[in-house]
């Protein structure tokens, strides 16, 4: 017996759906809902339900799930898939902190992208971003919380301080010029803490149901720093199926998801992973202080659809950001890539909330710095992030 994940086809309403899995309605539970009840753990007899979505988590033996394969209602089943985030963190002695930042404040990497070249007109301010990610210190006057969920059955709170992953990446996106050693992307942006992590280890539901919040409270900005620690099992592996209706509902609603290629590219398996895979989520891959590629960034294959390859690139080797407890780290991966797009994106949505999440995606990659003379790439696809040029045309 393990959990499984089972998509219906359109049209399929919940009754339909329970007769299908031979069990009653009433075993149904509304997974955003229930998984924030959650404190010690997802009990194996809970079905979780995601209305908007019509998918459904389930304990099953493996006959069962066979059986389900076949049914003519059912588009898709799949086991629950591990997520994790990127543990390639050192954290700073004040001595290397001193050194890294007295060459420059802001840190090198909001300058590459030129993100402070917007400030003058717009700060992310009013921006609702989410991060779907582990714990976040609630406790640091830099880094404010409007609002958070944990996801995690495991996990009562979504603050804490045992994991600085989280933190880390909402430090990237949205720390306030209070702070001596670091400034976000997006200084002034409004934090959602949503909670998918704990010990480093996660699983699709648990972003599905943040997703599912996020479209339910109207975010406009969810940045995803989670990835499959094992990589893509295939060059051709299709997206999580849960995660990719959930990420249609959340693009529906307006928000523009971003995520990563994940940290297989010294793999054998270094393709991009889900759920970076997934169409409505941009891969974001990683980069080099010069520009290169850094060589732990999945990529490919080549015949991969633009929507489900490396979308854009942006630093994220040798990352300053904040650690819990006021401290200092640097990281490298993807996962600390993706949120300076966040960021960019919530620069651009300050001048123009109506730009639809399209439109957004579109923006981005048009603007973005080509670091390959055949244009798009599988390592880098369109190109490098400028922030500036992103937001040049736009009037404050």
């Amino acid at each position: 017996m393990q959990r499984y994940v089972v998509a219906f086809k359109k049209g399929v309403d919940p009754s339909q759906m329970a007769t299908t899995l031979n069990v009653a309605a009433t075993q149904f539970v509304d997974a955003c809902d229930h998984l924030q009840e959650c404190t010690k753990g997802l009990e194996p007899e809970r079905i979780l339900h995601f209305p908007e979505i019509g998918v459904v988590s389930a304990t099953l033996p493996e006959d069962e799930a066979e059986r389900l394969r076949n049914d003519p209602r059912v588009a898709s089943v799949r086991i629950s898939r591990e997520i994790a985030s990127t543990p390639f963190v050192e954290k700073l002695t004040d001595a290397r902190l001193k050194i890294l930042t007295e060459l420059a404040l802001p840190p090198w990497h909001v300058l590459l992208v030129n993100a402070d070249k917007c400030w003058p007109k717009t700060t992310g301010k009013g921006i609702k971003v989410g991060v779907i990610d582990s714990e976040i210190d609630k406790d640091l006057p830099y880094l404010p919380i409007v609002e958070g969920a944990s996801f995690h059955p495991d996990a009562p709170d979504w603050f804490g301080t045992d994991d600085f992953h989280g933190t880390f990446c909402a430090g990237i996106i949205g720390c306030r010029n209070t702070n001596p050693r670091m400034v976000g992307i997006a200084p002034e942006c409004d934090l959602y803490a949503l909670r998918v992590n704990k010990n480093n280890s996660g699983r699709s539901e648990y972003i599905a149901a943040a997703m599912t919040w996020a479209a339910r409270n109207k975010l406009d900005v969810v940045s995803l720093s989670q990835w499959d620690p094992n990589g893509a099992s295939d060059p051709h592996e299709p997206p999580w199926d849960d995660v990719a209706a959930a990420s249609d509902l959340l693009t529906q609603s307006g928000c523009i998801v971003i995520g990563i290629a994940g940290n297989s590219g010294a793999f054998p398996n270094h393709w991009v992973s889900n759920p970076g895979r997934c169409p409505q989520v941009i891969a974001v891959g990683a980069t080099n202080r010069d520009f290169t590629w850094w060589d732990e960034s999945s990529y490919g294959p080549p015949d991969l659809p633009e929507e489900s390859s490396v979308e854009i690139t942006a630093p994220g080797n040798e990352i300053l950001s904040i650690f819990p407890k006021g401290q200092y780290g640097v990281g490298r991966g993807t996962s600390f890539a993706a949120p300076q797009v966040a960021g960019a994106c919530a620069l651009i949505r300050q001048l123009r909330h109506d730009l639809k999440p399209d439109d957004l995606r579109s923006r981005i990659k048009q603007t973005t710095k080509n670091l390959d003379p055949a244009g798009r790439d599988e390592k880098f696809g369109a190109g490098f992030l400028d922030c500036e040029k992103a937001i040049s045309d736009l009037i404050a």
